[in-house]
């Protein structure tokens, strides 16, 4: 069943036709008609939701729609011409349940007091205020979106390392019996740590976990952050006058549909930090990665392994025929190679593959390509011999001057226990990440903050490699070597 908008409900009951609308915003008559839809085209432009909003209050009596904002937003009925414009301007597109808001009226009022928690020093490990929001969570009836607004108290980018997992595992949880997760983020002075970005990958990867980043022009409240389910619950978080933090499970309708709503005017002025892509269409990721990198800037590839879109076009075509492959899908299979050789070409490269796990693959008589595998859609292997060849070229494109290999080992080098994903990073410019253990994993992202930490990382990760290992020579003796096995 579709679910109408707040337009949608104010063409229903003939404070607008579609007519007039499309005529206002200049669109066609069915894109005015869709916009009544959430599941429409109801993502009006900002200068059209302003013009709807001024042709709304124009034409009709002030005082019901007074009666409609102060649904919204209490208290909005009291507020000027223009300032009730502005509201209805960011709300258009919100869903509008008219008898859904006629039973919470008619309900009588409940005393419903807010659960305070505080919390000295921040020291608790689980703060109970957490666990009493997603045990709430656990006893909701899906759909039901989630909304976390992430600054002040409990940052992600701060959070204490057992909250923030605790957290990050409620949303995968949540995520799963069907809820979706919205993180609203603003925009900040200095790129997160490598830890930080590295724990967040199951929360970027997750195509129901979106962040959004707030302009930094954005007035936030200070020291201030909230968790909420749709609009039953919240879990406001601030820090007192003494610096002591105290955390409130709000559950009281009309103040959790305040921060509901002030959440969705936030979320209006936001954009999406991580774009997720069909896995089946791995050339759209590539496309988009050359089209954005700079060629004067480096770009950073972390893989557990070679794959392979990283070898020359005739053992691919050997590869690939062993596996079965038609002349179609060899087309295509190439094609992606040609294109990561192409940002390859076009500026300087560091290339970090896990010197210990191409020693263990030499070991056995074949091996599943994830890549390929996932390329494909069925099961692909290499052999060890293949691998070989793989390895001879690696030996002759470690000789240009813009092309960097290392070969470290994952654990006892870079303290890396185990690297299922694909990272493709370069600063100011873009970030690319596949999760090659669950193919329909992927976010490409060009914010400047996500991809300045993905860089800083990895250029730490660079760092961390023994200085015996960056060199060259180094790098062709192991080659060298792991050919000779």
């Amino acid at each position: 069943m579709q679910k109408k908008t707040l337009f949608g409900y104010l063409m229903e009951k003939g404070f607008i036709t579609a007519e007039d609308a499309a005529k206002t915003a200049g669109v066609s008559l069915e894109t005015a008609e869709e916009w009544q839809w959430t599941d429409g085209f109801s993502s009006f432009t900002n200068e059209e939701s302003k013009k709807l909003s001024e042709l709304i209050f124009e034409k009709n009596d002030k005082t019901k729609l007074g009666e409609i904002l102060d649904k919204i937003s209490p208290g909005s009925s009291e507020l000027q011409t223009a300032m009730q414009t502005e509201i209805l301007c960011k709300t258009l597109r919100m869903e509008w349940n008219e008898n859904a808001i006629n039973i919470q009226q008619k309900k009588p009022k409940q005393a419903a007091v807010p659960i305070r928690i505080y919390l000295p020093q921040c020291n608790e490990r689980i703060p109970s205020s957490l666990k009493a929001f997603w045990e709430t969570v656990e006893k909701m009836e899906v759909p039901c979106d989630i909304y976390i607004t992430d600054w002040g108290m409990y940052s992600l980018d701060d959070m204490e390392q057992a909250v923030f997992q605790y957290c990050a595992e409620e949303m995968i949880n949540a995520v799963k019996r069907g809820f979706s997760v919205h993180i609203l983020t603003p925009e900040k002075s200095d790129y997160p740590e490598g830890r930080t970005v590295l724990r967040k990958l199951p929360l970027y990867l997750n195509e129901k976990i979106t962040y959004y980043r707030l302009p930094a022009d954005t007035i936030l409240p200070a020291n201030e952050s909230w968790f909420i389910l749709g609009m039953k619950t919240v879990l406001l978080i601030r820090v007192l006058p003494s610096e002591a933090p105290v955390a409130t499970i709000i559950q009281e309708s009309t103040l959790a549909q305040f921060y509901y709503n002030w959440t969705q005017l936030l979320l209006a002025e936001t954009r999406p930090i991580n774009h997720h892509m069909d896995d089946s269409d791995i050339i759209q990721i590539f496309t988009r990665m050359k089209s954005d990198v700079h060629p004067l800037m480096t770009v950073y590839f972390l893989e557990s392994a070679p794959s392979f879109l990283h070898m020359p076009p005739q053992l691919q075509r050997e590869v690939m025929k062993a596996n079965g492959a038609d002349e179609s899908e060899i087309s295509e299979c190439q094609r992606i190679s040609m294109l990561r050789a192409s940002i390859r070409s076009i500026c300087k490269c560091t290339q970090i593959y896990n010197g210990d796990r191409i020693l263990h693959l030499l070991q056995q008589e074949k091996y599943q390509d994830a890549m390929l595998s996932g390329v494909l859609g069925r099961p692909a292997y290499i052999t060890s011999e293949q691998l070989r060849k793989q390895l001879r070229f690696f030996l002759s494109e470690t000789e240009h001057t813009n092309y960097t290999m290392y070969l470290p080992s994952f654990e006892m080098d870079l303290r890396l226990s185990q690297c299922g994903i694909s990272i493709a990073v370069q600063e100011d410019s873009m970030t690319a990440v596949m999760d090659l253990t669950n193919r329909s994993r992927n976010f490409y992202s060009t914010d400047l903050s996500c991809t300045g930490g993905f860089s800083m990382y990895m250029e730490q990760l660079a760092k961390m490699v023994p200085p015996v290992k960056r060199s060259g020579n180094w790098t062709r003796r192991l080659l060298k070597r792991c050919i000779e096995l």
